[in-house]
């Protein structure tokens, strides 16, 4: 079990001033009765439609609006901490296991933003956060084989105008520095119950945890967005949303300390001979040191850093980008009788740039300075249109359409690879690579700087899926009632790759790569949901999912041609796929005192996606690698202790194991999935309480 991981102390100023009415929305809940003794119902929309969470046959995790305020919520990251058996180690969702190989950041667990397929994090002004546990490849498609993120934000308010802002002070234990946010937004009626404008945005900065003792900085992250909605509704049936997000990010902070051990350390000298090339003959000694490596190779003093948050590295990575998305939302109630449409489209321009400071490391085992620079640019256009069935039936349906396509911006500069220029680095760089790095250089490029390249002349997927749900709910009469689903999706995708790759890793000759390949398939889902009484459900529920194959894109370089792992390598890796079987019940007891939610599951994983890394030559590509499988049980509740005062406990058991040997990740049949605590918890007792005439609450949590 992981360490207790709250070690932060919060300090929050939260201003708000309305000119009439009140900032934000609540989160959209249906009273049971007035008993202030008794938990209320919540809405959600996990399937497309508003429905109480009791009738829906899944197992859901939901935060609204009151809940992020009063637990000081700044991200959807802080919301994941708290989720039965979820992992977040960088800062993605990773449910029921489904990490795959060693890979932190697996897109197993998609997000969608206002119904747009966005990752946004911010939580300000946000009105829900919705974590639908399992594959959700019916309704979702792609990349939701763990589950899928849902986050609705706060729409124009059309009758009231509202200015609002907060500001929050955040100290860490070894961490530098005080992080500071600024929110601020306005709501503004143009026509009322007509037409409004909601503007939100933010500015934060944040310093770095681990300390590089060779540059002696820990790094900076610093970020903004605005968010610009403007909804009309020409008629009580109809709403069109025009939004508009401008996010930008710049990160020179490092994830992860230096705690590795001798082994392969390095040291060159240096002897004066003005008849090599630079000057200088080279010798290549191995370290005798017994620390780790910022222990072993100095540089700057830690001064008041603790040791584990160290780290010694030649130059420092930053990563910044930019995205512009514009994105349109329309709900036609009653289209037809019975029938909503509605309409969820997107287009965004994404510009990301950075520099790789750990090849110094990885390719020349921190003896001289060596780099990448990236730059890719990319647009995309989402569209999802669908109809469903509207009001009280025992027949319920969704049909609809979606279509997603991503295409980048040739570009010959989509990495550059460096090396100091310098005689001695030359002279170095030379000896330990076998190549003279300068000379290729000065013959590819005109730069003796430089001396690798890859480009992108063409780099396109694109989704087309169609997909269904329908279900019927049987009245039993005194036995309650029955709800049986069936649903499915068809998708077809479609890569097109040209890229070329140069320079000392390839050989003398460009490598090319050109593919134009797709696949497609079906995935169903079928459910039943038994409602004995409003207080209680049974529910069942056997889903599929899929996560798309892709290019490797350029060929792996000459040197990797001899690696033991490189026989797996493949051009086009295929599409993972995801059997979910889970058994459940929630609901209410002890007079709705107490609302819970519990699931038991296993998962069949075939075709797995793995990143394989080729140690002879330092380049990794990702093939279907194994078979895998997921058990695991669910417990989250929330109980009333007093009516303000809250106790909540959530509780996970996930046994996520390999099911075969796959020699390419050193893996063999039954190690346990990485990245992916066996157990975690969340138990927190929540006071709300009046502060100088104004509502407050005080949260004490526990996570492990």
């Amino acid at each position: 079990m992981s360490k207790l991981t709250k070690k932060a102390l919060i300090a929050a100023l939260l201003a708000s001033s309305a000119i009439t009415g009140v900032a934000g929305t609540a989160v959209a809940q249906e009273a049971a009765d007035n008993d202030d003794m008794r938990l209320e119902e919540i809405v959600v929309t996990s399937r497309k439609r508003q429905e109480l969470l009791i009738d829906v046959p899944m197992n859901i995790a939901a935060v609204g609006a009151v809940e992020i305020q009063k637990r000081n919520l700044i991200n959807k990251e802080d919301v994941y901490r708290t989720v039965a058996g979820a992992a977040s180690p960088r800062s993605e969702l990773i449910l029921r296991g489904l990490s795959g190989s060693n890979d932190s950041s697996p897109e197993t667990t998609s997000v969608f933003t206002d119904g747009v397929p966005y990752d946004f994090s911010e939580l300000y002004d946000v009105e829900r956060v919705e974590v639908l546990r399992g594959p959700q490849g019916t309704l979702y498609g792609s990349n939701a084989i763990g589950g899928t993120v849902r986050i609705i934000t706060n729409k124009p308010n059309m009758s009231e105008l509202e200015v609002f802002g907060a500001a929050l002070f955040k100290t860490e234990k070894n961490r530098p520095g005080v992080e500071t946010r600024g929110y601020g937004g306005v709501n503004v009626p143009i026509v009322e119950n007509r037409l409004a404008l909601r503007v939100v945005g933010n500015a934060s900065t944040q310093e770095g945890k681990i300390f590089n003792t060779y540059t002696g900085t820990s790094g900076k992250a610093t970020e903004h967005f605005i968010r610009a909605q403007l909804m009309w509704m020409p008629d009580e049936d109809t709403s069109i949303n025009l939004s508009f997000v401008n996010e930008a990010n710049y990160d020179s902070t490092e994830d992860f300390a230096d705690r590795s051990v001798p082994g392969y350390y390095y040291d060159a000298v240096f002897t004066e001979n003005p008849d090599a090339p630079y000057g200088y003959d080279v010798a290549v000694n191995t370290v005798d040191c017994e620390g780790e490596r910022p222990q072993c190779f100095g540089g700057a003093p830690l001064g008041d850093y603790n040791p584990k948050f160290a780290k010694y590295q030649l130059i420092d990575d930053f990563d910044q980008n930019k995205t512009n998305l514009f994105g349109l939302t329309i709900d036609k109630a009653n289209l037809i009788d019975g029938i909503d449409l509605s309409y969820a489209g997107s287009y965004r321009k994404h510009q990301d740039d950075g520099r790789q400071g750990i090849w110094s490391r990885y390719d020349a085992s921190d003896m001289f300075r060596t780099w990448i620079i990236d730059e890719d640019e990319y647009t995309r256009w989402t569209h999802e249109v669908r109809l469903q069935s509207s009001g009280e039936h025992a027949f319920d349906w969704t049909v609809g359409a979606f279509y997603d396509e991503i295409d980048y911006t040739p570009s010959d500069s989509v990495q550059w690879q460096y090396h100091a220029n310098d005689a001695k680095t030359r002279a170095l760089a030379a000896y330990w690579w076998g190549d003279d790095p300068s000379v290729i250089g000065a013959e590819l490029y005109g730069d003796d700087t430089k001396n690798y390249n890859a480009t992108t002349n063409q780099l396109n997927s694109r989704e087309l899926a169609l997909f269904g749900e329908a279900g019927y709910t049987f009245d039993l009469g005194d036995g309650g009632e029955l709800e049986l689903t069936a649903g499915m999706r068809y998708y077809d995708l479609h890569d097109k790759i040209d890229t070329a790759t140069s320079g000392i890793w390839v050989g003398a000759e460009p490598s090319l790569t050109q593919t134009d390949d797709g696949e497609s398939g079906v995935r169903t889902k079928f459910s039943f949901n038994y409602r004995p009484n409003g207080e209680i459900a049974f529910f069942g529920v056997y889903s599929g999912g899929y996560r798309p194959g892709g290019n490797n894109g350029s060929l792996p370089p000459h040197d990797c041609a001899e690696d033991e792992n490189i026989g797996s390598y493949v051009d086009r890796y295929k599409s993972d796929t995801i059997n979910n079987y889970e058994v459940g019940v929630k609901g209410f007891a002890f007079d709705r005192r107490v609302q819970f939610s519990s699931a038991v599951y296993q998962i069949d994983w075939s075709g797995v996606q793995a990143e394989v890394y080729m140690p002879s030559c330092g380049f990794s590509y990702f093939a279907n690698a194994g078979e895998a499988r997921s058990r695991g049980f669910e417990f989250e509740s929330t109980s009333l202790i007093t009516s303000s005062l809250k106790f909540l406990v959530n509780a996970a058991y996930t046994n996520s194991k390999i099911l075969n040997d796959v020699e390419s990740l050193g893996a063999t049949a039954g190690d346990e999935m990485t990245m992916v605590p066996k157990y975690n918890f969340y138990v927190a007792l929540d006071q709300e309480l009046e502060l100088w005439g104004r509502e407050a609450s005080v949260r004490l949590d526990l996570t492990g």
